[in-house]
């Protein structure tokens, strides 16, 4: 074999690999791209006001869901990071975008309120406990303070009610 029939030999089989793994690559780049976005999809929420996250919107046709899918996906491509993605969505829709409130401001009474109400109440209980067990028992009725003749009259008005 003539070494230019070799040469163009190789460089069509290095092109033939090339062409055969460049489609395997995309796919794969493709699926991490898709991974990147279902996992950013569970940090915002849906803006056609169902209540719940991109990747958990449960209405078949949903445009505000597929648009900011797009728009992240587009990011993504973009090279953005997700710290990047986040502040483009929270400019164009506000913190009410994002599935958990920042841990800073007046939202750390949403991350620590809970836990806090929990503690009060079991201190509430704890002490509710503790007084109903260090209270003093019951005593015992005062004596009658009726006299004979009244304890006589009384006696003879009840036996009337118990025909």
């Amino acid at each position: 074999m003539r070494p230019a029939a070799l040469s163009l030999l190789v460089w069509l089989g290095g092109v033939a690999v090339l062409v055969l793994l460049q489609p395997a690559h995309a796919h794969a780049a493709g699926e991490t791209v898709q991974a990147v976005v279902n996992q950013l999809a569970t940090q915002f929420m849906c803006q056609c006001g169902c209540g719940l996250t991109l990747a958990s919107c449960t209405h078949p046709v949903c445009g505000p869901r597929d648009r900011m899918l797009a728009e992240i996906r587009r990011l993504v491509e973009a090279g953005k990071t997700p710290a990047e993605i986040t502040d483009v969505l929270v400019a164009q829709y506000g913190e009410a975008v994002l599935a958990a409130p920042p841990r800073r401001g007046l939202n750390l009474v949403a991350w620590w309120g809970p836990y806090a109400a929990l503690l009060a109440g079991a201190v509430v209980i704890l002490l509710l406990g503790a007084s109903w067990t260090r209270r003093p028992a019951p005593q015992a009725a005062p004596p009658s303070s009726l006299t004979p003749e009244e304890r006589r009259l009384l006696d003879e008005e009840l036996r009337k009610f118990d025909v």
